[in-house]
């Protein structure tokens, strides 16, 4: 099955079936009984409803964000990339701090690297952004970046996670 074709399904599974849950637990109080097909109607319509909205808009952004091959890697919302700079933490934690965009993220340092967060926008609830100190050979520094969504139930960020990786790896290479 296409990645695409997956996340459509788990789009539809986990919006559809919930809503329809929710509904027949209100006609249940209400004293409407139970009826299938009102049931499997409410449930298909809002699964399938929901799942070509969140989806389409999740494939659109990415494919803006310069993403041609969709895979099950680039369609989730959690995303991770090894980079090599030769920038030491404390250098690569001033160069954050300079950057118009990261350099308004909330920034605390830990042990072995970097925890950012970003507040709620209309795109995503926030994100965690990690960058892991790995390793050290000589005068090369290798990091691991890492963008979670906070709320872990997150179907679809719209690219945002993928977006702040590609930002950080940006300005650890002065590509900006």
């Amino acid at each position: 099955m296409k990645p695409i074709t997956k996340l459509y399904l788990k789009a539809f599974l986990l919006t559809g079936i919930p809503y329809g849950l929710i509904m027949l637990g209100f006609d249940l109080l209400d004293g409407d009984g139970f009826r299938l097909w009102k049931f499997l109607f409410m449930t298909f319509f809002f699964g399938i409803t929901m799942s070509i909205i969140l989806v389409s808009f999740h494939k659109n952004r990415l494919k803006k964000n310069g993403i041609q091959e969709l895979t099950d890697k680039n369609l989730g919302v959690n995303q991770a990339k090894s980079l090599k700079s030769e920038l030491s933490k404390i250098e690569l934690i001033e160069k954050l701090k300079l950057d118009p965009i990261i350099g308004k993220m909330k920034m605390n340092e830990t042990e072995n690297g970097i925890v950012l967060k970003t507040d709620m926008t209309w795109k995503s609830w926030g994100e965690e952004i990690k960058i892991i100190l790995k390793s050290i050979k000589g005068k090369e520094f290798e990091y691991e970046i890492s963008s979670n969504p906070k709320l872990k139930t997150t179907l679809v960020d719209y690219g945002k996670n993928l977006q702040n990786v590609n930002k950080i790896e940006e300005v650890i290479k002065n590509i900006a």
